[in-house]
């Protein structure tokens, strides 16, 4: 018998509506549709990498941590939200929670960025594979 974690939603929705302030000066806002489904994308999410949060989220944090990229589009803001989501809790599962959150962050911004905004191309890559493709770009390969 398995059991999961549902959590709430409303933390999350209140964060992404913060946010929404944060983001607006970068032409970046969700509607309340979107998020929701950013919500409900969460719980898959989690129950697929078989993680358990509290609290509101990594969302949040990766709109603070993305919302001035040059490869973020309103037009696919939401859709690219939800997949980046996804990747950071697989990296996290493959770090083995011993990575915090506060280097993860900076390192799917960047491979985000490397990728030309390519969150399809960048979901392709582990963890490791990503941190190996980076550092042989800077020349420590």
């Amino acid at each position: 018998m398995e059991f999961f974690i549902v959590p709430q939603s409303g933390g999350t929705l209140a964060a992404l509506e913060a946010a929404n302030r944060e983001t607006a000066r970068y032409g970046l806002t969700l509607t309340r549709e979107e998020m929701a489904a950013l919500a409900e994308s969460r719980v898959r999410a989690l129950r697929d990498t078989g993680r358990v949060e509290l609290g509101e989220g990594i969302l949040p944090r990766l709109i603070e941590a993305f919302c001035d990229s040059p490869h973020l589009h309103q037009a696919d803001y939401a859709e690219t939200l939800g997949t980046l989501q996804e990747i950071f809790y697989r990296w996290k599962n493959e770090a083995g929670d011993r990575t915090p959150d506060d280097e993860l962050l900076p390192l799917l911004r960047r491979a985000f960025d490397r990728a030309g905004g390519g969150v399809g191309y960048l979901a392709g890559f582990s963890l490791a594979e990503t941190v190996r493709l980076l550092r042989e770009e800077d020349g420590r390969g």
